[in-house]
């Protein structure tokens, strides 16, 4: 691993959270690698990734890749209408820990 994503790591880890669905969307949409990393790493409330999800639907790809969302965020998103958000919930280790069932019934490998 890089110096530069070994250092964006440990800021991850001491206290960085995202406050807001505004912050979030500017973060994933910033054209500051450093402001892209943090969307897809930084922690946030489970209520802000729901108003994420709520307010900005477009958003719901980046919120279900993002390393930190909750598993019970997972489940919301896991019944998406799109099926690119729903693969991605299947990705996650957290959710195919949770749902083993999950792979089986979908056919995907575990």
């Amino acid at each position: 691993m890089s110096a530069t994503y070994m250092a964006r790591a440990r800021d991850c880890e001491h206290g960085h959270v995202i406050e807001n669905a505004e912050e979030f969307v500017r973060l994933r949409t910033s054209d500051d690698p450093d402001e892209y990393f943090r969307a897809a790493h930084e922690e946030a409330t489970v209520l802000t990734w729901l108003q994420v999800i709520e307010r900005y639907p477009e958003m719901r790809f980046w919120v279900a890749n993002n390393k930190t969302v909750p598993l019970e965020v997972l489940e919301v998103l896991r019944q998406d209408a799109d099926e690119r958000v729903r693969s991605m919930v299947r990705c996650k280790g957290s959710w195919k820990r949770a749902h083993p069932e999950d792979f089986k019934r979908a056919g995907d490998p575990e």
